[in-house]
């Protein structure tokens, strides 16, 4: 598996990735939802974040970002991993590059992520999340950096 940081001529395969993953948890687009996946660049790297792209034999397999919320605190955004490539460690590894920079940033992260996804919410847990609330099927957690 190799990491690399998005770049701009990856968007429409990312968005592409993304909304695949979405679909197949059962999750519609939705087009002002996820209007940060039209230019990621400026989503995300432009504006004191950044976002991580897994790939497995040139195949994207997986996805992580970063992005600012303050000048201490940033959010924890957009961790799929394809289904084929779960339980393999690519959430683990995207997580803790997203967490690396995080780190180096900020003092504070959060993330959401839906109730009915036990497997990412462990994973949050493990890597020193803890639950803010859980409402409407939407699990709200935060981890802060010393």
């Amino acid at each position: 598996m190799i990491i690399r940081l998005f770049s701009s001529i990856m968007n429409s395969s990312v968005k592409y990735f993304i909304v695949g993953v979405l679909a197949s948890e059962g999750f519609a687009y939705d087009p002002k939802k996820d209007i940060d996946l039209n230019d990621i660049a400026a989503n995300y790297l432009e504006n004191g974040g950044t976002f991580f792209v897994a790939f497995i034999n040139g195949a994207i397999v997986g996805t992580c970002a970063v992005k600012k919320k303050s000048s201490e605190k940033c959010e924890i955004k957009r961790l799929y991993v394809h289904n084929d490539f779960r339980r393999m460690g690519v959430g683990s590894a995207l997580l803790d590059k997203a967490l690396k920079f995080a780190t180096a940033h900020y003092k504070t992260a959060t993330l959401k992520t839906a109730a009915s996804l036990e497997p990412a919410i462990t994973l949050y847990f493990k890597a020193g999340f803890s639950l803010i609330k859980e409402e409407n099927g939407t699990v709200y957690l935060k981890t802060e950096f010393s």
